[in-house]
């Protein structure tokens, strides 16, 4: 699970959306505060807005994390900043072994609520 996340945290500082798309399975869902995605297609769409629209140096911290089988998840904390402002959030992946490899197959990202100035 540590291997998986760190590449993901890697993939994406690199702006590598094709390869960090590469970690989920072909019918992964990925929800945001702002609606889902579904499918391969539609997550590498979604990378690419978002590194394109300036979200860098995205810090993991995991919670906790288990697996039993071939299912696992984590979950844990994150910060990204985006553009000027860092962004607080909360987040949980849920991996399945597919032929032999662990791929992510749902993946919950919610930003925590702005304070109001």
């Amino acid at each position: 699970m540590q291997k998986l996340r760190d590449t993901w945290v890697q993939e994406f500082n690199a702006g590598h959306a094709d390869k960090l798309t590469a970690l989920y399975a072909p019918e992964a869902v990925l929800m945001r505060w702002d609606g889902s995605v579904h499918g391969s297609d539609s997550i590498l769409a979604e990378f690419n807005r978002s590194i394109s629209g300036g979200a860098h140096d995205y810090v993991v911290h995991s919670l906790h994390s288990e697996r039993s089988g071939d299912l696992g998840y984590d979950t844990g904390a994150y910060n990204v900043t985006l553009r000027d402002r860092l962004v607080e959030g909360n987040y949980l992946i849920v991996v399945k072994r597919l032929n032999g490899r662990w791929k992510i197959v749902a993946h919950s990202s919610v930003a925590n609520p702005r304070e109001a100035p």
